[in-house]
């Protein structure tokens, strides 16, 4: 879980503009950012600090907290302790499969607004804003 927040913070205090993730579309030859989908980088970066502040918080959104209970589930409530732990490390490993694919989206996201600045400052470096200072 501290390599997502790691990783998230780490794109928060990097991405200083993320409107230029707007309309930006990963690569899909990447494994990490193959589950990226037809949303932009722009709304992952959203979705990836909407999460943390989410786990941060120990939220739960409205709309999940009512889910019904299966009668799979129902059973496993029903065989006491030993099946409680055992729910909870299957929660727990889905939880940590999760967090590590969120983990890799936001390290890709990261490395492409990377990408991005550095194209736009090589391109600064390549043709300089000429200065408009008149002679005296």
């Amino acid at each position: 879980m501290e390599e997502y927040f790691s990783a998230v913070q780490k794109m928060e205090q990097l991405v200083l503009f993320p409107s230029l993730l707007r309309g930006v579309f990963e690569e899909q030859d990447d494994t990490a950012t193959a589950d990226f989908g037809e949303k932009d980088l722009y709304e992952h970066f959203l979705q990836l600090k909407s999460i943390k502040l989410a786990v941060e918080g120990g939220q739960v959104p409205r709309e999940k907290c009512k889910l019904p209970v299966t009668n799979k589930e129902e059973k496993k409530e029903n065989r006491g302790d030993a099946s409680l732990e055992e729910l909870f490390y299957h929660h727990f490993t889905g939880l940590y499969h999760v967090l590590m694919t969120l983990t890799k989206k936001a390290n890709a996201l990261t490395r492409k607004y990377n990408d991005i600045i550095g194209e736009i400052n090589q391109s600064d470096t390549v043709c300089p804003k000429q200065s408009s200072s008149k002679p005296n």
